[in-house]
């Protein structure tokens, strides 16, 4: 079976008419492509959990989201600038603490057990003054205020190394076990 004949058939169709054709496939594509993005971009915004443990290129990291407000000061003035930098700032201050706290959480979990509030403080400080010291990178950030002036953001933070979990459960264990 050959296809010149149905070429044949294509060429002797209306020019106009196989015109308007590539016009409804260009569409359909493009809507396709918008349906697409849409939904992918969704996922990355607000669907996607961007909380807890992932292992990304050989490394263990942990993201956490946290919220923020801007100081009184920046809200005073107006300036944008200074309310997402006051914002993403007290984003970030709440991060670094409670990014520990919830790694220990999840670490505790797995193992199946549960600590009290002051063990939990000193797996912390340990945590913290040992594996980590501060090292909370910020992935991204987006305004939440119903105005979009920065009053109110949204944050993600990160804390990313080689055999980090592995050092996080090590660490829960010595400090549970007293050691």
């Amino acid at each position: 079976m050959s296809l010149i004949p149905g070429f044949k058939r294509w060429n002797s169709i209306d020019k106009r008419y196989r015109n308007e054709f590539y016009r409804l496939v260009a569409v359909s594509l493009l809507i396709m492509a918008v349906v697409a993005s849409c939904s992918s971009a969704s996922e990355v915004s607000g669907a996607e959990e961007f909380e807890g443990w992932r292992v990304e290129e050989g490394y263990d990291v942990f993201y956490i989201r946290r919220s923020g407000h801007a100081s009184e000061k920046a809200i005073e003035s107006e300036n944008t600038a200074m309310l997402q930098s006051t914002c993403m700032e007290a984003a970030r201050l709440q991060a670094m603490d409670l990014i520990i706290r919830k790694m220990v959480g999840e670490t505790v979990e797995a193992q199946s057990g549960m600590i009290d509030g002051q063990t939990t403080g000193l797996a912390v400080n340990s945590i913290r003054n040992g594996i980590i010291k501060g090292d909370v990178v910020q992935k991204e950030c987006a305004d939440r205020g119903e105005d979009k002036d920065w009053d109110t953001c949204e944050c993600v933070f990160f804390i990313k190394g080689k055999g980090l979990r592995k050092k996080v459960e090590l660490e829960v264990s010595k400090v549970v076990s007293g050691g």
